[in-house]
């Protein structure tokens, strides 16, 4: 063996091992994940009305059946500010549209959102000074909600979601369906006792960057429900000090996942056995703005 092939054998030694010792702080969660989801293959969870008293979900009781209207065959996308869609933004909607060719792809912008606000069935009227991040997170419960289909975050990778409404069209007892949520520590940071249980069972939740949902379901009634309470609790302060892109200009008073997961996720614990996982519903979740 030459030097130079002896030294490229050291280099590659050297990198194999720089890769395994930043990949080995990951190996705990990962364990720890999958034995979460064996756990709960082993023994199904249960949800019980009183399980979670300091969360919102207990202020309803679970329904045990409810209306599962057909699956409107559209895709919702948003685009809630007045800015261009930044080339990777609009390099994923071209992918999304042909990938769903043949369903119709909506992109929401301000522009076009009175056309599918219902007057009977405004908008929060603070919505407006959400952030442009928190508007996104209130349209996905308010559209899927009135109008129902799919809601796509404008990513790239995505599967056959057109198979996936499909499928959820086909399971008449299946209320939403998306992609598994990634792992513990992706759950909502949902405050109180049902944080753990999140954390436990994150194998029943659904991801919140993609889905499909049956409109005016117990599920998104009572998520548009939360989410119209909570904006009711934060108006005065947004009037105040209304959003920025991101919300995180000082004085904001929106927590990050406050009208998201936080809310969407618990939903998801409450009524897992109306969930249908489907991973063509999940995006590439790499270099997507």
């Amino acid at each position: 063996m030459t030097r130079r092939s002896l030294v490229q054998v050291a280099k590659d030694a050297k990198h194999a091992q720089l890769v395994a010792r930043r990949r080995l702080p990951e190996v705990p969660g990962i364990l720890r994940d999958r034995s979460y989801r064996v756990s709960d293959r082993i023994r199904p969870y249960a949800y019980g009305n009183s399980d979670f008293p300091d969360s919102f979900v207990s202020h309803t009781p679970k329904a045990s059946d409810g209306p599962a209207p057909a699956v409107p065959l559209r895709i919702f996308v948003t685009w809630t500010g007045d800015n261009e869609l930044t080339p990777n933004r609009a390099a994923a909607l071209d992918e999304i549209r042909a990938i769903a060719a043949g369903t119709e792809v909506a992109l929401v912008t301000p522009e076009s959102l009175p056309t599918w606000t219902l007057p009977a069935h405004p908008l929060h009227p603070a919505y407006v000074n959400l952030s442009l991040v928190h508007r996104s997170d209130y349209l996905r419960a308010y559209l899927l909600h009135h109008h129902g289909g799919a809601y796509l975050d404008i990513k790239r990778g995505y599967g056959d979601v057109r198979a996936g409404m499909d499928a959820l069209q086909a399971a008449p007892g299946k209320w939403v369906a998306g992609y598994r949520e990634l792992g513990a520590d992706s759950v909502s940071t949902a405050p109180g006792t049902i944080h753990r249980a999140l954390r436990r069972h994150h194998g029943l939740l659904l991801g919140n960057g993609a889905f499909a949902a049956r409109p005016t379901t117990v599920f998104t009634t009572e998520w548009l429900s939360e989410v119209d309470r909570r904006m009711d609790r934060w108006a005065p302060g947004l009037e105040r000090v209304p959003g920025n892109v991101l919300g995180n200009n000082d004085g904001y008073p929106v927590p990050w996942t406050a009208l998201l997961g936080d809310v969407f996720h618990p939903l998801c614990l409450k009524y897992a056995d109306r969930l249908l996982h489907d991973v063509r519903f999940r995006p590439s979740f790499e270099d997507y703005r």
